[in-house]
């Protein structure tokens, strides 16, 4: 916690960086404009792809790629929704309810109480939530499921402890069971998802947890196909492949990245530069998308034409806010609508909650875990431990080691 002399010591010392900070500002505005000319959206398709094509490092090397689509595709669809809504407040609700009316959207979300080394008994408790709005009713459920001991572990040449990865699993395989048992009635609908379908925090994973969570995830998105639900992740993120891609195709045009030893000093600043300033350039009009992409890393993609997982994204804009969306591409294969559904369905979902869909908050709030609630759930593991001591006869206890019970209870 920030005491409050520490928040004076901050308020002073910004008061002090009033000029550095307007400084600051300033040549991130000058700097938007020089990147203007680079910007991936603004050059020719086939001359990035051919420029990413011809050199497979700068996948690995730069981190991500933002990769345009076939030509016939790359501005296909509604970059501004024809029958959209507009700034009458009240003919806003109608088109958003028409529209949720015609288009079932659902989100999911989970939360997490990982397991704590600072107790002598493992277990970790996980809940998903479920809420859906289809024909003008919306529905929601729960499903929990705690594992205890031996259960969290893996095997893998020896027995290792649960990763993030693998909570992830669990999260994908509950959301996947209470779809089945609660939500086959209602199928077709969307699906929002609160995370990143192109994984690329997997990078920093060893080679074998990479690809358990990348085989994980295409057997999730199968599975979710199977069920007729689209899955679309819609999330706030400023990627840098964006960036990546107007460097690759404009600064570096004659320079492979295999052989490039150094960056310019305007190529650095651009890789320090955030996307928004420049999304916003294609982002001119509320509720409009800029073309849709493929993003690669290497996670999802060995190179340009060997994808383990192919998505489209795009960036849509709704009030003060710039949305990242992300859907497998099979789903635009098999309705060339596709896009402009989801666009559609977004930018209606969103509009209701301020710049964020609402489904995803209501899964949110149903699924979080508050600090009373992962009080709550130790104290119903604790109670059911006392109980079998007494009823089979062990003297043992589920404590915290010193050190956590110091955080818990507090220095008097």
């Amino acid at each position: 916690m920030l005491q409050e002399l520490s928040i004076q010591r901050l308020s002073q010392k910004l008061t002090l960086k009033e000029k550095k900070i307007f400084e600051s500002l300033s040549g991130y505005k000058n700097l938007s404009e020089k990147f203007e000319p680079y910007n991936p959206f603004n050059l020719d398709p086939k001359e990035i792809r051919t420029i990413i094509s011809n050199d497979i490092s700068c996948i690995s090397n730069l981190g991500s790629i933002a990769y345009p689509l076939e030509d016939d595709l790359w501005f296909k669809g509604q970059i501004v929704l024809e029958d959209g809504p507009n700034e009458n407040k009240n003919r806003n609700i109608e088109w958003v309810n028409k529209v949720l009316n015609d288009i079932g959207v659902g989100a999911s979300d989970a939360s997490t109480i990982r397991h704590n080394l600072h107790l002598n008994l493992l277990y970790a408790y996980t809940q998903v939530a479920i809420f859906l709005r289809k024909y003008g009713k919306h529905f929601e459920e729960i499903i929990d499921d705690i594992k205890v001991g031996d259960e969290l572990y893996f095997e893998n040449g020896g027995l290792k402890l649960f990763e993030d990865e693998h909570y992830q699993i669990w999260n994908w395989d509950l959301t996947l069971k209470l779809l089945e048992e609660k939500f086959s009635e209602h199928m077709p609908f969307i699906l929002f998802l609160d995370e990143s379908l192109s994984i690329s925090y997997a990078r920093n994973y060893t080679i074998e947890r990479r690809k358990l969570i990348l085989n994980s995830l295409k057997n999730y998105l199968k599975k979710l196909s199977e069920f007729n639900i689209i899955p679309v992740a819609v999330y706030f993120s400023l990627d840098r492949g964006l960036v990546n891609c107007g460097l690759k195709c404009t600064l570096c045009k004659d320079i492979k990245c295999s052989t490039c030893n150094r960056f310019s000093d305007q190529e650095m600043l651009f890789k320090t530069f955030y996307d928004k300033y420049f999304l916003y350039n294609v982002l001119t009009k509320n509720y409009s998308r800029t073309p849709y992409f493929r993003p690669l890393n290497p996670v999802i993609a060995e190179s340009a034409e060997k994808l383990n997982i192919d998505l489209i994204a795009f960036y849509v804009r709704v009030d003060e806010s710039v949305l990242r969306v992300e859907f497998p591409k099979m789903f635009l294969e098999e309705n060339e609508d596709m896009v402009n559904l989801i666009h559609k369905a977004v930018v209606a979902d969103s509009i209701l909650s301020g710049g964020y869909p609402l489904t995803l908050s209501r899964a949110h709030e149903l699924a979080v875990l508050s600090g009373r609630d992962r009080s709550a759930v130790h104290e119903i593991v604790y109670n059911k431990v006392l109980e079998l001591c007494n009823k089979y006869g062990y003297n043992l206890e589920l404590k915290f080691s010193k050190k956590s019970e110091l955080k818990v209870r507090g220095i008097v």
